[in-house]
């Protein structure tokens, strides 16, 4: 009788110790949903705070320099990171450029690093262009340098590091690169997703600005070319109406009254100077010398999309800076040569891209146009054949000699061509050719 209830005791606590461990089993796994809920309330909370910070980032900037450092910020200080590089994608060149890091801890600050003012973007093998080109942000753990420039990898000085493009409606504008250098800690998944939620912000942002900039810019030239038509209507239009009355009636009185036609074209001919020297006015109203090369780049695009239907050819730009620095006259002949040449790729060569360059070398200054069009054969359009291209390539070549350049054609068809324009600055120091030139803009 002893023995069957030390044996019922027995089997009691055996079963209150499976419940037991059953509860702590159930509490255990209750304790890990707990901690993934308060996991994932604090990366909610995180996220609130930061489209909150951008929010008001956005509201109180002044311009976009201010965004990219706000952004910046944002990222070392209320998120903790320890270290973040920005790069905005050069609008008009495939470079990313403006490059700003900002440090954590101790000593934290802003700095530009104008050893990578202009990284080219066309290597896909990297990283750092691997996602920019694909808009995905991507987690680099393996020490893979992020891009195919040794100054600038050993510049950057990364090693485990997050890379987080700025897209904006499908269109790359910047990179972001986000690292913990210091203390070592590494990037998880969950870091690249809030940190590409801050990129994503931040995109809308900078690109809000840019469309509003670039709006008031647009309204600012429409005013001003309104304000040049209206007059170039009033003034000059009315002005050369009157002059070919005029003359349609001199033409009237020929043979018979020679002396009152010498006299009335005695009369005409101040009044067709006059015009002359009106249009020429308004010609250098459209062309102030503030054309630097941020202006000509865009110029080049507009005109691009004006004469180009769709699908036009894809445009590469790259201009010196110093193309600031040339003398206005100069200035303006590369961009009336440019014209004529970005003319031809669109009309004659059927080019799916052109790559346009202004070098400042030395004493002189050099453009190249090239295109992967057709082709052709340039001794018939240098001898004033019936080539294509032919009377675009005359006026170019015009242009060029009156600066006393030189003017080469690279050219096959089928292998695309290539235009190099050289003009020696010290030639047109001279007021004399400066006028000579002035007079045909």
């Amino acid at each position: 009788m002893i023995e069957c209830v030390h044996s019922q005791a027995t089997i009691s606590s055996d079963d209150e110790l499976v419940a037991l461990r059953r509860r702590i089993a159930d509490l255990e796994k209750l304790n890990g949903a707990l901690a993934t809920s308060h996991e994932q309330l604090e990366r909610v909370s995180r996220i609130f705070h930061v489209t909150h910070a951008l929010a008001v980032a956005m509201q109180s900037a002044g311009d976009i320099s201010e965004i990219h450092e706000r952004v910046l910020t944002l990222i070392t200080t209320d998120l903790g990171y320890e270290r973040a590089f920005l790069a905005m994608l050069e609008p008009y060149d495939a470079v990313l450029t403006g490059w700003l890091c900002s440090t954590s801890g101790p000593g934290s600050h802003l700095q530009l690093m104008p050893h990578t003012a202009r990284l080219p973007t066309d290597n896909e093998d990297s990283p750092l262009v691997a996602a920019l080109r694909s808009g995905t942000a991507m987690l680099v753990t393996d020490g893979q340098p992020p891009t195919d420039d040794e100054q600038t990898n050993a510049l950057l000085g990364l090693c485990g590091y997050a890379v987080l493009p700025l897209v904006l409606l499908g269109q790359p504008l910047g990179i972001l690169i986000v690292d913990n250098p210091l203390g070592g800690r590494p990037l998880t998944p969950t870091d690249c997703d809030l940190l590409q939620l801050v990129a994503s912000h931040a995109a809308v942002m900078i690109g809000g600005i840019q469309a509003v900039v670039g709006r008031a810019q647009r309204l600012a030239v429409e005013e001003e070319r309104n304000r040049i038509a209206l007059e170039i209507h009033d003034a000059i239009s009315q002005q050369l109406y009157g002059i070919t009355y005029a003359i349609g009636a001199c033409i009237r009185q020929l043979p018979e009254r020679p002396d009152a036609v010498r006299e009335q074209l005695s009369y005409l001919l101040p009044q067709a100077q006059q015009a002359a020297q009106a249009l020429r006015r308004a010609i250098f109203d459209l062309w102030p010398n503030d054309l630097d090369a941020e202006r000509f780049k865009g110029e080049l695009v507009g005109y691009l999309e004006e004469i180009a239907p769709q699908p036009r050819p894809q445009l590469f730009l790259q201009v010196d800076l110093a193309f600031d620095t040339l003398p206005s006259l100069v200035r303006r002949q590369i961009y009336r040569i440019a014209q004529e040449a970005l003319n031809n790729v669109v009309k004659h060569a059927a080019a799916r891209q052109a790559k346009l360059t202004v070098l400042c070398q030395g004493t002189d200054v050099a453009l190249r146009v090239a295109d992967n069009g057709q082709g052709f054969d340039p001794t018939d359009a240098l001898g004033g054949g019936a080539a294509s291209g032919s009377y675009g390539i005359a006026s170019m070549r015009e242009r060029v000699v009156a600066l006393g350049g030189q003017l080469r054609i690279d050219s096959a068809p089928g292998e695309g061509t290539t235009i190099t324009v050289t003009l020696p600055l010290q030639r047109v120091g001279s007021g004399t050719r400066h006028q000579q030139i002035d007079g045909d803009l």
